[in-house]
């Protein structure tokens, strides 16, 4: 892990500067640097200023490595340094609060939407079935196929009969299945006519919903990640 020390050293590496050349151009002892560099001394508040503008390094980049180092406990004897830390900890609170705030909305979006569609509630699920017998011609009452007998003039076993078969001929059956409740019976028009529908049931289908079975498991996916961001903020906070 990085120090103090080992970083002074690799910066002034990376700029093919000596100790007696780096320390001139900050202002010190090469013997002060010396043992900056191997972590035998702090420096002083004007001399990691003076190191920073020597290397052209904000003291962010300086620092960052060191976020976690063993050397913390020396480097807040620096202000500039121990302001840093905590400008550092104040950063780390505001992103484990956001991972809170975030996990709770996620935990309560994916209880909601585990509600909605573990109780039906957001997509309809009652049907009701209609069916026509036929094409009702224009010349004939909508109820054609269940009146029939009572319009015939003549009630002869024979015309009865006749007429029976002519209707059981006509049968074409069709259904429509409503999201609404369009009454006891409606009429539509047909290319050959019009056609009574009438309801099947007075009590409506109840058919499932694709829609409800994902709210479910979205709803399920959102608790699981939520929790898991709890758990992640949890480590985060015995880390730091």
């Amino acid at each position: 892990m990085s120090t103090f020390g080992t970083q002074l050293r690799h910066y002034r590496s990376e700029l093919k500067l000596s100790q007696p050349e780096f320390a001139e151009q900050v202002g010190i002892e090469q013997s002060y640097l010396s043992k900056l560099e191997n972590d035998k001394s702090v420096p002083s508040n004007d001399t990691f200023r003076s190191i920073l503008t020597a290397l052209n390094l904000t003291i962010c980049d300086f620092m960052e490595p060191l976020k976690h180092s063993v050397d913390k406990a020396r480097l807040i004897n620096v202000p500039d340094i121990e302001a840093w830390y905590k400008q550092q900890s104040n950063k780390q609170f505001i992103k484990q609060r956001s991972l809170i705030y975030i996990a709770i909305l996620l935990s309560a979006l994916g209880c909601a939407m585990f509600y909605l569609g573990h109780q039906e509630k957001l997509f309809n699920t009652k049907f009701y079935e209609y069916k026509s017998y036929g094409v009702v011609k224009d010349n004939e009452p909508d109820g054609i196929f269940h009146d029939w007998r009572t319009l015939l003039v003549e009630q002869s076993s024979e015309k009865i009969d006749a007429k029976r078969r002519e209707m059981i001929s006509r049968h074409d059956f069709k259904f429509i299945i409503s999201a609404d409740y369009k009454g006891f019976s409606f009429v539509e028009s047909d290319e050959q006519g019009r056609r009574l529908y009438s309801l099947t049931s007075k009590t409506p289908v109840i058919k499932s919903h694709k829609g409800h079975v994902w709210l479910e498991f979205i709803g399920i996916l959102l608790l699981v990640v939520g929790a898991g961001l709890i758990t992640f903020e949890s480590k985060l906070t015995r880390q730091h």
